[in-house]
């Protein structure tokens, strides 16, 4: 039976929190969570790192645990996990758009703004639907960007996996900084962002976007190698490395607009900068227990479980909300769209996440059954 590390999923409710005050720090009066300390708690584009990163860490174990599924039973049941949700969110966001949406809110800034505007249409919407095929994906729910390139990545995952189990460490890693290098050099030459071309789910951020799924896999692969590493050092020190891989990976926005000042190399640099402090997190949530300890918490436990709900669903929420109350309220409209975004992330969870998750194993029954009789010949 693979073992599964719930300190993980608190992990991935945590970075789900903090990309929703990073959204609320886009708001004019919000804006004040852009700044340190508040940051550190508002780094959403961190967050998005540590999802891709313990993706590659939880598939990895599913992929290579004791009930291995096939490619076709892997694809299914990620088609039905991340898919069908992200679908239901898609069309109760142009749902939300086409009753609120009446023009744009002079007091709340650029960023509601550029998600619901004038012009959203039909159109839009199967563009959304076809999912895979790039297109701009800033509009109607902003945080679907990052799922795009989960679903892609997620579709040749078994054999990214096949390439870190069979080959040693430093070659996935040589392979991912290749990979990363190939695309900052190609946009580079274009003059054009990583994130400009991420929210228009261009295919070439796919191979950038990778190194992270590699990260988490091998992280996986060597968890125990680790845990025994790190069990020699003292609590104390390990706990220093923590604190300094947490201010990093809160902070690393403000470090590099002061040190890079060529746009299209900090969105790279970011990312650079953050992968290792992401390692340091999630191989200190597997090896410091007093940590591990913390996050086992059985509130940040469940936080973890609505995590995907948070959030695909937060920004429809507060967007509506916001469009609902128009100029007016404008104060209020924020503290009742944050009181209304964690009821119906736990609706959602349960409404939408569950039965999903639960037709992907009904629709695989057939393979499970196969693979267990397999199992069971002498």
């Amino acid at each position: 039976m693979t073992t599964r590390y719930h300190q993980l999923d608190s992990l991935r409710g945590i970075a789900a929190l903090t990309v929703v005050f990073s959204h609320y720090s886009q708001i004019t009066l919000t804006q004040w969570l852009q700044h340190v300390p508040w940051r550190v708690v508002a780094e959403g584009h961190s967050a998005v790192i540590l999802f891709f990163a313990l993706s590659g860490f939880a598939l990895a174990m599913q992929i290579t645990g004791d009930s291995k599924p096939g490619f076709a039973e892997f694809v299914v049941k990620r088609v039905c996990r991340i898919y069908i949700p992200y679908l239901i969110a898609v069309l109760a966001a142009y749902t939300a758009y086409c009753m609120l949406y009446r023009s744009d809110l002079s007091w709340t800034g650029e960023w509601v703004n550029k998600a619901w505007h004038a012009g959203i249409d039909r159109h839009d919407l199967l563009n959304h639907i076809y999912f895979l095929i790039p297109f701009s994906n800033s509009t109607l729910d902003p945080v679907l960007w990052s799922l795009v390139y989960e679903m892609r990545i997620s579709l040749i995952f078994p054999i990214l996996i096949a390439v870190v189990f069979a080959m040693p460490a430093w070659f996935s890693v040589a392979l991912s900084v290749c990979l990363s290098l190939a695309a900052f050099g190609y946009y580079h030459h274009a003059q054009r962002t990583l994130m400009d071309a991420s929210i228009q789910g261009e295919w070439m951020p796919t191979i950038h976007y990778i190194s992270m799924f590699v990260l988490g896999a091998l992280i996986a692969r060597y968890r125990e190698a680790i845990a025994s590493r790190l069990g020699a050092c003292s609590a104390r020190s390990l706990f220093g490395v923590l604190v300094l891989c947490l201010a990093l990976y809160g902070l690393v926005g403000s470090i590099t607009r002061h040190f890079v000042s060529d746009d299209v190399l900090r969105g790279f640099a970011d990312d650079w900068v953050i992968l290792p402090a992401v390692t340091g997190i999630l191989v200190l949530a597997i090896s410091l227990k007093p940590f591990a300890a913390i996050l086992t918490a059985r509130p940040l436990i469940f936080l973890g479980q609505i995590s995907f709900s948070l959030y695909l669903l937060h920004c429809i929420v507060l967007l509506g909300v916001l469009h609902y109350f128009g100029d007016a309220y404008q104060g209020m409209s924020l503290i009742i769209a944050a009181a209304l975004i964690f009821p119906v992330s736990i609706a959602g969870y349960y409404a939408i996440e569950k039965p999903s998750i639960r037709l992907g194993r009904y629709l695989t029954r057939g393979k499970q059954r196969n693979r267990a009789a397999l199992g069971a010949r002498p």
